[in-house]
């Protein structure tokens, strides 16, 4: 899992039939960069979305398997917004030798 800003929707004028009710989100993954406070990715994906997330909202973000486990069939999705984030602290550690 990772975190993510929401830049947009995505938006289809054809769909997969799994595929009901949701929102699809055009998010930018984070890196520890973006945790510092530096730029962001330069891609973007697209995360499938039941909990109504928006522009400018930071999310977390399942991949892989991971993101078809809340369905209760077979779904063709590879992200998925698990989670809204509220706050975020972070702090830098020493590299260890």
């Amino acid at each position: 899992m990772r975190l993510g800003s929401v830049i947009g929707r995505v938006t289809l004028s054809v769909r997969h039939p799994a595929f009901h009710g949701e929102r699809l989100l055009l998010t930018l993954p984070w890196t520890a960069a973006t945790c510092r406070g530096e730029a962001q990715t330069s891609f973007s994906i697209v995360v499938y979305d039941e909990l109504g997330a928006g522009p400018g909202q930071t999310i977390a973000i399942s991949e892989g398997r991971e993101a078809a486990c809340p369905f209760p069939q077979p779904t063709p999705v590879d992200a998925y917004c698990a989670a809204l984030v509220d706050e975020i602290f972070y702090q830098e550690t020493e590299p260890t030798p």
